[in-house]
C-alpha cells in the first residue's frame, strides 16, 4: 500500500493537470478569442492526442469524454445546458466523441510502438556489449568463468547461474546467492526442447548449438523482453563453441608443429649423424680388410675413427641437451659467481677450437658477483666461442667483454667473421637453422645458438646479435644482476 501511493498521486496529479487545461481552453475561447465551433473542436482534439502521446490511452479517454461535455455545455446551443437544440449538432457531437476517442488509440498504438522500439534498441546495445565482451576470452574455461558476472553486470541481474554439462558444475555470479539447483539446471542441459516447469522469478536457458545443448543458463528475471533471454542464452553457446574450436584448433597445430619438429629432428640428426658413422665405418672396414697397412696409414685411419667419433658423441649431446633445456622442470643452480671466473673455465675448456687465436677479456675491476649457474652459462660462452670460431677467419681475434646496465649483466662475444645477412639474424636463434652464406661442408647441429637461448631464458635474461656482412657478428646476452628474492 505504501508503494502504490506515490503512482496514485501522479495520477490523480495528472487527472487535474488535464482538467485545467481543458478549461483554460474554454475560458480562452469564451472571454477572450471568440472562434468558431469548428476550431474549439480541434483544439479539443490536439489537447486529447497530446494527453495520449504523453501519457497513454487512459487520460486521452477521460480527456475525451471532459472536452465532450465541455464541447456541450458551453459551444452548442443551448449554451449552459447539457442538451443540444439543433439534431445536426447530435452528429457533430458524436462525431467529435468518436473521432476523440480513435485519435487517442492510434496516439496510444504510436506511442506503445515507440516504447517497444525503444526497449528493443536498449536491448540490442546491451547485447552488442555482452558480445563484445565474450569475444574477449578464448578459452572454454575463461568463459565459464567470466559469464555469470558479465551477464549479470550488464544487464543487471541480481544473480546468473551457468551450467557446462562437460564438468557438471554450476558457476554463480553471486556464490551465497543459490538460487537454483544442478539437477533442474542439468535437465534443462539434457533434454532442451521438452517443457519445462517455470521456476519463480527466474528464466532457464538451454545452450543450445544445433540440436544440441551443451550446457544452461539461468538468469533471475528483471523488465527484460522474452527474446532477450534466449538471446543471452545463444550468444553464451557460441562463445562456449567458439572458445572450444579455438582450443582444437591450438591443439591441432600444436600436434601438427610438433610433427614437424619431430621431422626435422630426425631428418637433421639422420642427416648429421650419418657422415661420422660412414667415415667410421669406412675407417674400420679399410682397418679390418687390409691388415697389411703402414703404421702411417693406420694411424690416419684410427684418427679418423677418434674424430668422427668426437663429433658423433658432441651431436647426442647437443641433442640431449637442448631436450633438457626444454623440459619444463628444469632447475638452475644460482649462486653469486665472478663473471671473470665463468670466462676463464669456459676458455679453458674451449682451448683445442680456439688455438691460434688471440681472445682478449674486458672486464670492470669492480664488477661485483652476480647470480647464475656457473656450468649452464660456462655452456652459452662454449655454443658463443665455438660459433665465433666456425664463421671468422682463422687466426682472427676474438673479444669478450662485460659490464653492468640497469640492475642487469651486459656480456658480448664479438668476432670478425663473415657476418649474418640482416634477414636471417631473427632465425638464427631457432633448433638447425643454418645460415644461406655458410658453406655447405661446415660441420655443425645447428644447435648451439638454441641451446645458448634456451640457457639464457632459463636465467630469466635474454640474447641479441648485432651484425653485417663482411662485418662480423656481436651476440650479446644478459642476465639479472640481482636474483629475484632479494
Amino acid at each position: 500500500m505504501v508503494r502504490s501511493q506515490p503512482a496514485a498521486i501522479q495520477r490523480l496529479a495528472r487527472y487535474l493537470v488535464l482538467t485545467a487545461a481543458a478549461l483554460l481552453m474554454v475560458l480562452a475561447y469564451r472571454r477572450i478569442l471568440h472562434v468558431n465551433q469548428t476550431t474549439v473542436a480541434l483544439s479539443f482534439l490536439a489537447l486529447v492526442q497530446l494527453a495520449a502521446f504523453g501519457w497513454g490511452l487512459e487520460y486521452s479517454i477521460y480527456l475525451s469524454v471532459f472536452c465532450t461535455l465541455l464541447y456541450n455545455f458551453f459551444f452548442l446551443p443551448p449554451i449552459g445546458r447539457f442538451t443540444i437544440a439543433d439534431p445536426q449538432n447530435w452528429i457533430a457531437l458524436l462525431v467529435f466523441l468518436a473521432a476523440a476517442v480513435f485519435i487517442s488509440r492510434i496516439s496510444e498504438s504510436e506511442r506503445r510502438q515507440t516504447t517497444i522500439s525503444e526497449i528493443r534498441r536498449r536491448e540490442m546495445e546491451l547485447l552488442y556489449d555482452f558480445s563484445q565482451q565474450l569475444l574477449m576470452d578464448e578459452q572454454v574455461h575463461e568463459v565459464a568463468h567470466h559469464a555469470p558476472q558479465l551477464i549479470a553486470s550488464i544487464f543487471a541481474f541480481p544473480c546468473v547461474a551457468l551450467y557446462l554439462a562437460e564438468n557438471d558444475r554450476v558457476q554463480f555470479s553471486s556464490p551465497g546467492n543459490e538460487f537454483v539447483s544442478i539437477d533442474r539446471l542439468r535437465a534443462v542441459a539434457q533434454a532442451p526442447d521438452a517443457p519445462r516447469f517455470p521456476l519463480q522469478n527466474a528464466r532457464i536457458v538451454p545452450l543450445k548449438i544445433g540440436l544440441r545443448a551443451n550446457g544452461a543458463v539461468a538468469m533471475i528475471e528483471a523488465d527484460y523482453s522474452d527474446g532477450l533471454y534466449d538471446a543471452i542464452g545463444g550468444l553464451l553457446a557460441v562463445a562456449l563453441e567458439r572458445a572450444a574450436a579455438l582450443d582444437r584448433f591450438a591443439r591441432m597445430e600444436a600436434a601438427r608443429e610438433g610433427e614437424r619438429l619431430r621431422s626435422a629432428v630426425l631428418d637433421s640428426i639422420t642427416h648429421e649423424l650419418r657422415t661420422p658413422l660412414t667415415a667410421i665405418r669406412a675407417a674400420a672396414t679399410s682397418l679390418l680388410s687390409q691388415p697389411a697397412l703402414v703404421e702411417s696409414q693406420r694411424r690416419e685411419l684410427l684418427s679418423i675413427v677418434e674424430e668422427e667419433s668426437f663429433r658423433l658423441n658432441r651431436l647426442l649431446g647437443h641433442a640431449l641437451e637442448m631436450a633438457r633445456l626444454e623440459s619444463p622442470g628444469i632447475q638452475l643452480s644460482l649462486r653469486p659467481l665472478q663473471m671473470q671466473d665463468v670466462i676463464e673455465r669456459a676458455l679453458e675448456e674451449s682451448r683445442a677450437m680456439l688455438r691460434g687465436r688471440k681472445v682478449s677479456v674486458d672486464l670492470p675491476s669492480d664488477l661485483p658477483p652476480v647470480p647464475m649457474d656457473g656450468e649452464l652459462l660456462g655452456r652459452v660462452f662454449h655454443h658463443l666461442l665455438e660459433n665465433a670460431a666456425r664463421y671468422s677467419p682463422a687466426g682472427s681475434p676474438v673479444r669478450i667483454s662485460a659490464r653492468l646496465q640497469q640492475n642487469r649483466l651486459l656480456v658480448s662475444v664479438q668476432d670478425e667473421g663473415q657476418g649474418i645477412d640482416e634477414a636471417e639474424q631473427p632465425l638464427i636463434f631457432g633448433r638447425f637453422f643454418r645460415g644461406c652464406r655458410q658453406p655447405r661442408q661446415m660441420q655443425g647441429t645447428g644447435m648451439g645458438l638454441a641451446i645458448a637461448k634456451a640457457i639464457i631464458n632459463a636465467h630469466k635474461g635474454g640474447i641479441d646479435v648485432i651484425s653485417r656482412p663482411n662485418q662480423g657478428s656481436t651476440f650479446v646476452f644478459w642476465v639479472p644482476a640481482r636474483s629475484g628474492k632479494e
